[in-house]
């Protein structure tokens, strides 16, 4: 680690949660993540350890359609990290890119120095170094990370990701099937070898979690299972309607917020605007191959 990492405070025992951390399949239904993968993470006196490498990446959005981006652990629009309101969770960040970076954990309350903000809340991490944040997760929902430092370029290449914090306890209903959908946007010329982060209007690919329609991994559920889909936008500029074919659905959380059933309404369409998050439920009552 070098001397730029910025290591945790000493907790005070009383500020420390005596909660023992959630775990995949007691505590929560884990989410599925099309086309992507959930990062690994391991638990030391109690607090969850994960582990974010951001350097080059080359990615394939379609059969032919590669480019050299950037993003976290071998993946642009990735990985997800999934935990539980309560937990404690350090994070080292290793930034092997060749320019400085930090990492925003979007939506989040938290403490300011945790805050990822490049010059304001903690110095840029330098090519080579490693930085440590560390916070404790009070509240729950779908919410995103992503680099806050030359933010236009270092979004626009692919240093985004999701994270997913599971409620103490369960909202009701409950779903069966829970799926992890994060939408981005691209200028990727013919022949280039990298997206142009500086676009700011023409963009020529659209993806879910780093994948061009219709080579997303398919969704699938059964018959008459409640599903929800955490679906987040780190887009550089348009807002995207999601529509589902057949099937009308409930938003019922918005930006990490649960919606009271009461106020939640049935709807064909909704907007997810540039750095906001919707979660929608449904029942999968007509079968077929829907888009």
């Amino acid at each position: 680690m070098g001397a730029a990492a910025a290591l945790p405070q000493p907790l005070d025992a009383r500020s420390r949660s005596v909660r023992e951390p959630g775990l995949s399949g007691r505590d929560y239904l884990p989410v599925v993540v099309p086309s992507g993968f959930k990062l690994e993470h391991r638990i030391v006196d109690g607090v969850k350890i994960f582990h974010l490498r951001a350097g080059e990446v080359e990615h394939q959005f379609a059969p032919g359609l590669k480019a050299r981006c950037w993003g976290y652990n071998g993946t642009v629009n990735g990985p997800v990290i999934e935990v539980v309101e309560g937990d404690r969770v350090r994070i080292y960040v290793t930034n092997e890119l060749p320019a400085p970076t930090t990492v925003h954990w979007h939506g989040f309350i938290l403490p300011n120095g945790m805050d990822g903000v490049s010059g304001v809340t903690q110095e840029r991490i330098p090519p080579g170094e490693t930085w440590v944040y560390e916070f404790e997760l009070v509240q729950s929902g779908t919410f995103m990370f992503h680099s806050l430092h030359d933010t236009m370029t270092q979004e626009g290449m692919g240093l985004t990701g999701q994270f997913i914090i599971h409620p103490q306890s369960s909202p009701t209903p409950q779903v069966d099937r829970d799926f992890a959908l994060l939408l981005h946007e691209w200028k990727i010329d013919a022949g280039a070898r990298r997206p142009d982060p500086n676009e700011m209007s023409d963009f020529n690919v659209l993806t879910i979690n780093g994948k061009v329609f219709p080579f997303l991994d398919v969704l699938v559920v059964r018959t008459g299972q409640r599903v929800r889909m955490r679906i987040g936008n780190l887009s550089a500029m348009d807002h995207y309607t999601i529509h589902l074919h057949g099937y009308e659905f409930l938003v019922t959380a918005v930006d990490g917020h649960r919606i009271p059933e009461a106020q939640q309404r049935r709807r064909v369409t909704t907007l997810v605007g540039v750095g906001e998050t919707r979660d929608i439920e449904f029942d999968a009552i007509y079968p077929g191959d829907w888009v």
